[in-house]
Parts: C-alpha cells; structure tokens; sequence
C-alpha cells in the first residue's frame, strides 16, 4: 500500500501583508504629494490664513458747528486710529477753499449741506470722510462742558468785549493760567482776538479739541459712562450721517482705547495763505503733504488711510 506525500500548503500571510503595506505606502505618498500640490497653488490653506487676520479699523470723522444763524463756524476731522491708539485733531477753518472748485467750506455748506462739505473736504485732503455731524452752538457747549473744559495758557493778552452781554466778554492776560468753559471756548474760536487773525482762532481750535479729547482719557470712568450721551448730543438735530450701527461701531473701538491709560490726541493745524483780510484761506500742498505721511503711519483699512493708500501709487 503506497501512501502519497502530503504537500504542506505555503502560508499566503507573508504575501498579502506585503501587499496591504505597499498600498499603505503608496496611498501615503499619493496623499502628500496631493496636499503639497494643492497648498503650492492656494487651494487649501488660504481660508486658514484669512481667519487669523484681524481687521482694525480707523474712522475720519468730520465735526463742523454751525451757529445760530445756520452759518458754518468751523470744522474738525478726527482721525481715530485703534491700530496705534492714536487720534488726530486737524481743525479746518470755514473759509477753507475747495481745492478743486475754489468755493469756501461755508459757501459749500450753504449750497449743499455737510454732504457737499464732505466732498468738499475729501478733494482738498485727499483724505475720505466716513461720517460727518454738525453741532449747534449749545451742543458745542456741552460736550466741552462734560469734562470742566480745558485749561489754558494765553501766549498773548486776549481781549474783547462783547456787544450783546457781559457773559460773552474775553479778557485773558497773557501767561495767564485760565480753565474754559465750552462757552469761551466757543467764543475764543470766533473772536478778532489773536494777532495773528484767524489762524490764531483755527490754531486755538486744534489746541482745544487736542485738549478736550486728552482730557476724555484722562477721565475715562465718566467718558465710558457718557459714550452714548455723547453720541445723543451730537446727533440730536444734526446734519450727519453717522446712524447707531456707526457710532456702535466706534464705540467699541474707543472703549478698548479707553482701557489702555493713554492720552492719544495730537493736534495738526493747517498751514497755507490767508487771503487778504482773512476772506479765505487755502491750504498748501505741502501740509498736505504732511497729514498724508501721518495718516498713512496708520493701517489703511477705512478712512483716510484707504485714500493715502491710493495716493501712493499714483
């Protein structure tokens, strides 16, 4: 009787993890080179990158105060930058000319409203204004009166009497340390009082914004409380267009400036020619120049800084 071999059958694991690997390996291989090639042309990646940008904005706000007789007094652009916790005060005389059209700021308000001041400003700036808001004489008064005014050294004597009342009388001597109310504030950007005419009143502007915005820093408890009176103030029976969703806006940026213990406002005050008995004043182009430098010191995301921007690649 013959009994046949039995062949031992060869165990087939060794082959099949061989396989299973391989495709491992190349699948792997398969799977870098794919996310190589689509981060190298941007197709992934990018939503990533664009969600750790963190936008700042900066606001161009353009204050004017018109007086009892509806005549544009004087003008304010603020530029409120969060980006480096600044605000620059650049005060701006109604009989500022419209570089393009040669018409003064108070002929353009009386003809167009702020709307057309805006334009008017923007023109001769090369600076965009995202909100706009006049004040009445009273409305003035208050916001500088919120914080006690402002104190004030005069460099010359300061002297005038007023023809209607005796509330309305400037008398300051020179060197003379004096706290202002919103009233003589008001009163000191008007008069005939600074030798130097009234780019001594567009001067003493800059000087009293620059001080009365430090002075909201300096008491930050009562600004943070009156953000919102503030906002009232301003926009009650007002030329504007500066709606809640603005104001809440910068609000939010000013608070967090609030917090930081800082006194940001500097002024800059216009230079150029004052026509013949101060009927108008044109801005030079070298200052211009100078508030271009300054704004774009800043982060060009709205405001001022989009058009510096521009006015760099030209």
């Amino acid at each position: 009787m013959s009994f046949a071999k039995k062949r031992k059958k060869r165990s087939q694991a060794p082959v099949a993890l061989v396989y299973v690997v391989t495709v491992l390996v190349f699948m792997a291989l398969i799977s870098m080179i794919s996310v190589y090639l689509l981060k190298t042309f941007n197709i992934i990646g990018k939503e990533e990158e664009e969600e750790a940008v963190v936008t700042v904005h900066t606001f161009n706000d353009l204050f004017a105060r018109v007086n009892s007789k509806g005549v544009l007094s004087e003008m304010t652009l603020i530029r409120i930058d969060p980006t480096d916790n600044s605000i620059l005060v650049v005060p701006i005389p109604a009989l500022t000319l419209n570089s393009q059209n040669k018409v003064s700021m108070r002929d353009t308000y009386a003809d167009a409203g702020m709307a057309g001041v805006k334009e008017a400003v923007e023109a001769t700036l090369g600076m965009k204004v995202d909100n706009y808001a006049t004040l009445t004489n009273e409305s003035f008064e208050r916001v500088c009166d919120i914080y006690g005014g402002i104190t004030y050294q005069a460099t010359e004597e300061l002297y005038y009497l007023s023809k209607e009342n005796d509330a309305n009388d400037i008398s300051i001597r020179k060197g003379e340390l004096v706290t202002l109310a919103g009233r003589q504030i008001r009163l000191l950007t008007q008069y005939p009082v600074f030798s130097n005419g009234k780019q001594g009143n567009n001067e003493f502007l800059g000087l009293a914004m620059e001080s009365l915005i430090n002075n909201m820093f300096l008491h930050s408890n009562i600004t943070r409380d009156n953000l919102d009176n503030l906002y009232n103030i301003i926009t009650t029976n007002s030329d504007t267009d500066m709606n809640i969703d603005d104001f809440k806006l910068q609000k939010s940026y000013i608070k967090d400036m609030l917090s930081g213990g800082i006194v940001p406002a500097e002024k800059m005050v216009p230079e150029g020619t004052w026509a013949e008995n101060d009927e108008n004043f044109t801005i030079s182009d070298k200052f211009i120049e100078k508030l271009k430098e300054k704004a774009a010191e800043t982060t060009p995301e709205i405001g001022g800084g989009e058009a510096i921007a521009k006015s760099a690649e030209k």
